[in-house]
């Protein structure tokens, strides 16, 4: 194996960790909250971007508050990051589908862009992290 090989995969195995780490850190910041406050946020939020309907975001809140029960004992387990991550994943997904019911085609990719650029902040922060350990 190259040198350059060698050298892309330790910073790819490096950033893949410190994403878990700086996933591990929001999920213990998490913990400190409960699903009804990450629920009422998470709704006022998707309500201002989102444009919602007095009628949709009263189905959001409650779909929201349904999923932030569903991620309580994955915030607050023991599993670790890995499978936490995955399972978490899942129940995105599962909301996703039915929160797809409640919005528009466009407040729906409206929701996507955004989840999309949340992630890539949080990219941007790894790769931060990763140059600094690099260094």
């Amino acid at each position: 194996m190259s040198i350059r090989k060698i050298r892309i995969a330790l910073v790819a195995a490096v950033g893949s960790l410190l994403f878990t780490l700086s996933a591990s850190a929001q999920l213990d910041d998490l913990k400190n909250t409960t699903p009804e406050q990450r629920a009422k946020a998470l709704t006022e939020m998707m309500t201002t971007k989102l444009g919602l309907s007095p009628e949709q975001t009263s189905k959001v809140a409650d779909l929201n508050l349904k999923y932030a029960n569903k991620m309580e004992p994955l915030i607050k387990g023991s599993e670790g990051p890995f499978a936490k991550m995955r399972e978490m994943r899942e129940v995105n997904e599962a909301k996703q589908t039915e929160l797809q019911q409640i919005l528009t085609p466009q407040q729906f990719q409206n929701y996507l862009a955004s989840k999309e650029q949340m992630r890539e902040k949080l990219l941007e922060k790894v790769e931060q992290k990763a140059s600094g350990a690099r260094q």
